[in-house]
């Protein structure tokens, strides 16, 4: 008997029923991202490959029903005049909302979190929409070489439901820096097969 099946659908990976991909930022950054960025093993499939600036959200792949969908994406520069990132297909922008938060474990910063909201294309005028589409970058941050396999980025899309689930998602982000702290572990110890160790705490890290 399989103890786990799995199933491609849309380009994503489908869990075993009563199964959810719930992980804390913590490891998102580290055992999923930070092997991504510099071409290691994944601990699996199920972040697919996908390019969130191409089309509008509706689009992207995987279940509707999901409340929550994890891709990896390269990262996009925000325009410095426009303050925005426009989607390909023209049916919107993205645009970061609130401020560039630290993910921090066993106390260094590891990564970087940011919020972008979708504004989508008013078809009767030339005016852009603010709807429920948002989505969470998490990029990067304290490892000395990871620019060398270029600016990969985890995205978590997501639609507002309200005050309710912006509680839930702000408990759900308190990290556990015991978990994450074995693969920091493995890192500083394994320099010439995997990603490189963290890079000294700066000022602002302290």
């Amino acid at each position: 008997m399989e103890v786990e099946k799995r199933i491609v659908v849309n380009g994503g990976m489908r869990l075993p029923i009563g199964y959810r991909f719930h992980p804390t930022e913590q490891e998102l950054i580290l055992h999923y991202l930070l092997p991504k960025a510099f071409a290691s093993p994944l601990p699996s499939s199920i972040i697919p490959v996908f390019d969130l600036f191409y089309s509008h959200p509706l689009t992207f792949p995987g279940d509707q029903k999901e409340k929550q969908r994890y891709f990896f994406c390269k990262k996009k520069e925000v325009s410095s005049t426009e303050h925005r990132i426009k989607i390909l297909s023209g049916d919107g922008y993205w645009k970061p909302i609130g401020k560039e938060r630290p993910i921090i474990a066993c106390g260094r910063t590891v990564g970087i979190r940011r919020t972008l909201a979708f504004y989508e294309t008013n078809k009767s005028s030339s005016n852009c929409n603010k709807n429920r589409w948002c989505m969470t970058e998490y990029c990067l941050a304290g490892f000395a070489s990871a620019k060398v396999f270029g600016e990969w980025a985890v995205y978590n899309v997501y639609e507002r439901k309200g005050s309710k689930a912006r509680k839930q998602r702000k408990s759900r982000d308190i990290g556990d820096e015991d978990l994450s702290c074995s693969i920091n572990i493995t890192v500083e110890s394994d320099h010439e097969t995997g990603p490189p160790p963290l890079s000294p705490p700066t000022s602002a890290d302290e």
